[in-house]
């Protein structure tokens, strides 16, 4: 099982990285269904009637309120995991977000692939929550980085060439 304190520090990031799309942390709890799907899209036009509804019914966000939540969900999963690789039963402790300070953006990145490793393990991993807040954060994390913002959105010509491989 990964430490209190990891989760703790991959909680944390999520509250204090800075986000390019929105001012919180989000992702998808799960995937939509067929019907939810097909509510969602309507012919021509960019949302369904029910877009927005069933957007709220799988979307979760990371606030300070919803905090201990979500750091109690990524323990759950890491236990389904070490549960699942070695035939036991085992429950994980009870868990109570507490804040670190803020995160180096790569950190971040380590902290997430060690969480993984140790999460992975049972059938259903990529398409639990845990799975999807990791992908979130990463995002997150990755935006975050040094020069980020100074690099092309796309290279569509000699100079965003040059700034994208630093080369004459």
């Amino acid at each position: 099982m990964v430490s209190h304190l990891h989760i703790h520090f991959l909680v944390s990031a999520g509250l204090h990285l800075p986000g390019r799309l929105h001012d919180v942390l989000r992702w998808q709890a799960r995937r939509f269904t067929p019907e939810e799907l097909a509510a969602s899209h309507e012919s021509g036009r960019a949302w369904g009637p029910d877009a927005e509804a069933n957007y709220r019914k799988v979307m979760r966000q990371l606030t300070p309120d919803s905090a201990g939540r979500v750091g109690a969900m990524l323990l759950a999963e890491n236990a389904r995991s070490v549960n699942h690789r070695y035939a036991a039963e085992d429950w994980e402790a009870p868990y109570l977000f507490e804040s670190t300070a803020p995160p180096r953006p790569l950190a971040v990145l380590k902290a997430l692939d060690y969480y993984e490793y140790h999460a992975c393990e049972h059938p259903q991993w990529e398409e639990s929550e845990a799975a999807h807040f990791c992908e979130a954060l990463r995002r997150h994390a990755v935006q975050a980085l040094p020069g980020y913002d100074a690099a092309p959105w796309g290279i569509d010509d000699a100079h965003d060439l040059q700034q994208a491989t630093g080369r004459r």
